[in-house]
Order: structure tokens, then sequence, then C-alpha cells
């Protein structure tokens, strides 16, 4: 039995991060075009964003149901980490705006899935994690099909690669201290600690990087806010059910996602060595799950 819920538990970690993988790169998206269509900067994106988060807790106080109260909001358990956590994610959603809005939507999701890879060193240097062979060879397959992907033969604009870059680590550093967080805080406390330590970091800031805002970029704000924290919801219940290092490699499916948008989206299709790249990501989220090969340890 105690084996059955924990296959069941890995399944649903593995459902969550690949969901949380899609709304990221959908969400992104969608800042890419309130930056270059709407004119907003990244730092305002991430501001409203937090903004709505955050303005949505608070006005969701009052029921009990909600499971948001003032003492939680203001001093959550372990609130240096949790809010060092926050900072990081604000940090790297900041920088992948940026980093969108500098890019295609492909390359721009390929250099930040470099975060599964970072992800899988990190599980086990900082959280002890067992890295098998298997985890590693998965995540270094899923790096080899990223490549495959981006091919980066082309040379996009520095700026986009290091705020992609940039994302990519903060990302990572974010996801160990959820992972480290899982006894204390729920999805519920990370979503709302980001939205407070956003607003407060970037309240400031405003006045420089504040631009104009319509009715129908303000749609598109609350339509990314949905979006993203969601994705924020998903990436954090598969940290509470899995080990980090066994999901990494599955976040690099953002890079399939990102294909199929630019198709629908851009009308951009993707090469025989984009899918083959697609098909290499998935081969290596299975072996770093053990499901090829054996389980792995």
């Amino acid at each position: 039995m105690a084996q059955e819920r924990a296959n069941r538990s890995a399944i649903v970690a593995v459902g969550l991060a690949l969901m949380a993988s899609l709304l990221y790169t959908f969400g992104y998206s969608l800042s890419k075009a309130l930056v270059s269509t709407y004119g907003l900067s990244a730092l305002q994106v991430t501001f409203l964003r937090c903004a709505l988060v955050l303005a949505a807790s608070l006005a969701l106080m009052p029921w009990p149901s909600s499971g948001i109260t003032l003492a939680r909001l203001v001093r959550p358990p372990r609130a240096l980490e949790q809010r060092v956590a926050a900072v990081f994610l604000v940090l790297s959603n900041a920088l992948a705006v940026l980093g969108y809005s500098l890019l295609p939507v492909t390359a721009a999701s390929a250099l930040g899935f470099t975060a599964p890879l970072l992800l899988t060193a990190l599980g086990g240097l900082v959280l002890r994690e067992t890295i098998s062979v298997g985890r590693w060879l998965g995540a270094a397959i899923g790096f080899v099909g990223m490549l495959l992907i981006v091919r980066p033969d082309a040379s996009p604009a520095t700026a986009g690669i290091l705020a992609s870059l940039g994302a990519a680590v903060s990302y990572a550093l974010y996801q160990i201290l959820v992972r480290r967080l899982r006894d204390v805080a729920n999805s519920l406390d990370t979503v709302v600690q980001v939205a407070v330590v956003g607003v407060a970091l970037l309240s400031g800031v405003m006045i420089w990087f504040w631009r104009t805002l319509t009715l129908e970029a303000f749609g598109v704000v609350v339509m990314f806010t949905v979006v993203q924290t969601t994705a924020l919801f998903c990436i954090a219940g598969a940290l509470r059910r899995g080990e980090a290092s066994r999901l990494a490699p599955w976040q690099f499916s953002g890079l399939i996602w990102a294909m199929a948008m630019d198709a629908v989206m851009f009308g951009s299709h993707p090469s025989l060595l984009s899918l083959g790249g697609g098909a290499l990501i998935i081969l290596g989220g299975l072996m770093a799950q053990g499901w090829l090969g054996g389980r792995a340890r």
C-alpha cells in the first residue's frame, strides 16, 4: 500500500510539473505581448502580477475557508526562508519577462530551461537527495534535446540570453527553497508571500518603470496573472510530492509547449531536429523517473 501511494504521488507530481511548464510557457508568451505590443516594462508586468494576487488575497481574507489569515500573511512559518524564496521567484519572473520580450518564445524557453540541470545538481548538494546515474543522464539527455531545439548557431540579443539564464538560476534556487519548506508552507503560502515580497520590492521603482495601461492591456495582465499563479500552485504542489532532482527533466517539456505555441500563435513550425529534441526531452524525463531501465535510486 505504501508503495502504491508513493507511485501515485510520483505520477501526480509529474503531472503537476508538466502542467506548470505548459502554463509558464503560455504565461510568458502573454508577457511578451505585454512588453512588445502594449509597451509595458518587464518590472511593471511583474509588479502588476504581484499586486493583483495580493489584492485578491486580501479580499479573500474575511472567508475562513480561503485559508488566508493576517497572521500567516505577515508572520508565516520560517518567514525569512519563505521570503528569500519569494525574492528569487520575483527576480526570475522579471528576468524571464525581459528575456521573452527580446527573444523568440522557443529560444527564451530553451535558455530558461537550463534550470532543470541546476535543479538536479542543487537537489543533491542542498537537499541531500540521492542523484542516481539515471537522473543525471536524464537531465543531460533533456539538455541535448534543448540544444537541438535552440541550435545556438544563431546569435540572439545578448541581453535576452543573460536575462533568460538569470531567470533559470533564480527559478532553480526558488524551487530548492520551496522543497526545503514543504513541511511548513503550502502552495497558498508560496503564492501569497511572492505577492507580498513583489509589491514591497517593486513599489518604489514603479515611478521610473510605469507605462500607461490601457483597458485591453489590463485584461491581458489579468490573464497573465491567472495563468502564472496557477502554474505557481502546480509547481509548489509537485515539489511537495516529488524530489526536485526527479522532477527536473520533466520541466524541459516547456520547450515542447513553446514549439507548439510558436506554431499556433506565430506560424513558426518546428524542424525535424526540433521534433527530435522534443523526443529526447521526454526520454530524459522517463529515465530520471526510473521508468526506463528499472527504478532510479
